[in-house]
């Protein structure tokens, strides 16, 4: 698909993500453009993500799942999201693992994990400007020991790079 862009962009202050999270150490944006007619919601975009997840990406997951257990954090166990992807049916207020669902809308998804040494928040925003549709996966994070920083300091480059390439192989899914 050549009609297509991302970018990195600035979370408005007025975003939901926001909301009674408190001192953000951390957040990025990165957002993918369409030019495109169609229309998708959130569940849409969650299960192509999860269809064109290469496997690299798994064996990143579960070398930073290994790095989180050494440095006592909570690893998230979406595992199963993986296995029994075209079951998938968010809800609000729901856990899947040890994340939660914050807010569950059609063009809209805030999780967040929190753990004694950081929390975080990631969500999936979709929206229409100007005949583009745009999807942008925020994440903020609040560090809150040593630990949680040196954690995140190692972690960061892989998350700078996988998250514009999941965007990028979800526009050739879509």
């Amino acid at each position: 698909m050549g009609n297509i862009q991302i970018i990195e962009e600035l979370i408005p202050r007025s975003d939901q993500i926001f909301n009674s999270f408190g001192k953000v150490n951390y957040e990025d944006s990165f957002c993918l453009g369409l030019k495109t007619k169609k229309r998708f919601d959130v569940d849409f975009i969650i299960l192509k993500i999860i269809k064109s997840l290469p496997k690299w990406f798994m064996f990143l997951l579960n070398l930073r799942n290994a790095i989180a257990i050494i440095f006592g954090l909570k690893t998230g166990k979406i595992e199963d999201i993986y296995d029994n992807s075209d079951n998938i049916n968010f809800k609000q207020d729901q856990s899947i693992g040890e994340i939660f669902i914050i807010l569950k809308e059609n063009n809209h998804l805030i999780t967040e994990l929190k753990d004694k040494h950081l929390d975080f928040r990631f969500s999936i925003l979709i929206r229409e400007e100007e005949g583009i549709t745009k999807v942008s996966f925020r994440t903020i994070v609040k560090i809150n020991n040593i630990l949680g920083k040196i954690y995140f300091f190692l972690i960061t480059p892989f998350h700078r790079l996988i998250i514009p390439n999941i965007l990028k192989r979800l526009s050739s899914e879509i």
